[in-house]
């Protein structure tokens, strides 16, 4: 189990999740959203994540492309996950985790988009878009899998 917190720590949440599912994403709504080249996400089933306080205080804001919402803090603007609820599943915001979890991105993911000033220096595999089910499956040596379509 894993904690983590929005920046003023009036929400707090838990994570029942191994932590396989971690990304980059270097698309325009996240850069734009975190005012950063990209923001490193984990890929995780909603099921498996649950506020524990502060939960009146959500806010969201739809991305009608992409059927996703972006939910934060809405007393200090912490980016806290997106969510896209068909799919039932989120993106976890990495930097809001509490607990010392020993995390390593599998990828680099949406180039296609990403801020033309930034080159990615890693060696991660590189897509230009968000990865298929198959493709993620791939990346974590062919164990568990993930619903299609980023969140």
């Amino acid at each position: 189990m894993h904690r983590g917190s929005c920046l003023c720590g009036s929400v707090k949440y838990f994570v029942d999740d191994d932590l396989k599912f971690v990304v980059n994403c270097h698309c325009r709504f996240c850069s734009k959203a975190h005012g950063a080249a990209f923001t490193t996400l984990l890929i995780m089933p909603f099921s498996r994540f649950e506020i524990v306080e502060g939960k009146t205080l959500l806010s969201s804001y739809e991305v009608k492309t992409l059927n996703s919402l972006r939910v934060f803090c809405s007393r200090c603007g912490t980016r806290l996950y997106n969510h896209s609820p068909s799919k039932g599943m989120i993106s976890l915001i990495v930097a809001t985790l509490d607990t010392d979890a020993k995390l390593r991105p599998l990828a680099n993911i949406n180039i296609g988009s990403k801020c033309s000033w930034y080159s990615i220096a890693d060696e991660l595999p590189q897509y230009s878009a968000t990865p298929s089910a198959a493709e993620f499956g791939r990346l974590r040596g062919g164990v568990g899998t993930i619903e299609d379509g980023g969140v």
